[in-house]
């Protein structure tokens, strides 16, 4: 969906980008942003998502899921080559 098409399915279930900012407790701003392509959030995303009653997939067509982060070794770990 466009960021107008988005905007206009918020509307039409009654509700904006500030009142998902409110429930969220993010600037309006930001959620702007998301529905933009200018920022990614899975949160927003979701909460924008439930709201229009899509899944995010249809919504968002880039969705790709929440990054999953890398983590390096276990904390606490000594690598033995250095020592």
């Amino acid at each position: 969906m466009t960021p107008k098409e988005i905007q206009a399915a918020l509307k039409n279930k009654g509700t904006t980008q500030k009142n998902i900012a409110l429930d969220l407790g993010v600037a309006e701003m930001t959620v702007s942003n998301v529905i933009h392509g200018r920022a990614v959030s899975d949160r927003i995303f979701t909460a924008i998502s439930k709201a229009i009653g899509k899944p995010k997939e249809a919504v968002f067509t880039y969705y790709r899921g929440p990054k999953l982060r890398k983590t390096s070794k276990a904390f606490g770990q000594i690598d033995k080559r250095a020592a």
